[in-house]
């Protein structure tokens, strides 16, 4: 504890000149009270000295830190990086250094910090403990890493949406007679697909309730018909793309109750199901549509933009396949890949 002493007689009662004379400038009242943590390390690496604020940052006591191995508090991918630092600071090729690393605190929690390091030396040269200033920057860095991530997912969707687009015209222009007809299918699609995106966005690192997401789609195009549509499932979180193609399948599926199915006449209702079969790596999920018309659905003759919306681009997107079935009762459309492919991976 002698470099410690030392150092607390040296700074105070260090004086300083000013026009009323000399005075006594208290430095270790200036630590004690300053808002970044200062520290002393010794040459085998251990704390002897903590003011408040490095206290309150690694969740110790002054007492508790002394004697702690500030090395052994170091996350272990931060580790070889400021002992290579710390080498070259104690043998005098550096002066001093600062770096960006994680701390582990008293409960077992990692905290990022900004680390700067100089030596303290004796009049012969030779190191005698280091003092350390270290600043609280955890939420600058999970603030950067948010942002990050954001910039991230939002060029993965901008992909996925040109994707779609894309698959979208060249699918839906065959089967226009007209270019407003064309302009005008292929806004309507455009415009589900905005809202949903913009759910999205909302909702961008914990992915899309699918409850909500399918209720509001559905809401918004049936109306005052939404009484006659009926869910039920458990909510789970859904990735992009997989909110994207039930936006699709959605669009077409209601188009088509509206036209000529469950909801073109007083007396039809529609059954919206979801739920996830299996445990781990064989989890599934499946998704439900029955329709129970007041009249005769005929089954489609040739495939049309609507039929590959929900026989191919819908389970292409997912990795799953679909069955779709008419009925005297009415018609069902199911859905069912990966959960995987679903699931939003929830970023940590």
């Amino acid at each position: 504890m002698g470099a410690e002493t030392n150092d607390t007689a040296e700074i105070s009662i260090l004086k300083e000149v000013g026009p009323a004379g000399p005075k006594v400038v208290d430095y270790v009242s200036a630590f004690e009270n300053s808002a970044v943590g200062i520290g002393h390390i010794n040459m085998t690496g251990h704390w002897e000295y903590a003011n408040g604020a490095l206290a309150r940052i690694l969740g110790y006591s002054a007492s508790e830190l002394k004697g702690l191995s500030s090395l052994d508090m170091t996350h272990p991918d931060d580790a070889q990086l400021d002992a290579d630092r710390i080498l070259k600071l104690i043998t005098g090729e550096v002066e001093h250094y600062a770096v960006d690393k994680r701390f582990r605190r008293s409960d077992g929690a990692y905290i990022w910090t900004r680390k700067t390091l100089v030596v303290r030396r004796r009049k012969d040269g030779y190191p005698e403990y280091l003092i350390a200033v270290i600043e609280d920057i955890d939420q600058r860095k999970k603030t950067e890493a948010q942002n990050a991530f954001l910039i991230q997912e939002l060029a993965h969707r901008s992909r996925n949406l040109l994707s779609v687009i894309s698959s979208l015209t060249s699918l839906l222009a065959p089967t226009c007679h007209s270019v407003p007809e064309f302009e005008e299918r292929l806004l309507e699609r455009l415009h589900a697909i905005s809202r949903s995106n913009d759910y999205l966005l909302g909702q961008y690192n914990e992915g899309a309730s699918l409850n909500a997401l399918v209720r509001s789609q559905i809401s918004a195009f049936v109306g005052s018909h939404v009484e006659q549509v009926t869910f039920d499932g458990v909510d789970i979180q859904i990735n992009a793309k997989c909110s994207e193609t039930l936006v699709l399948a959605l669009y077409e599926l209601t188009s088509n109750a509206l036209k000529y199915g469950a909801l073109s006449a007083s007396g039809g209702h529609i059954h919206v199901a979801w739920k996830i079969i299996g445990a781990g790596n064989e989890a599934r999920f499946r998704f439900s549509w029955s329709e129970r018309s007041p009249h005769l659905l005929d089954e489609p003759g040739a495939p049309g933009f609507g039929s590959r919306i929900l026989g191919s681009l819908a389970p292409m997107s997912v990795r799953g396949s679909v069955t779709r079935e008419f009925s005297s009762e009415g018609m069902s459309w199911t859905l069912e890949a990966p959960l995987s492919a679903v699931i939003a991976q929830v970023s940590a």
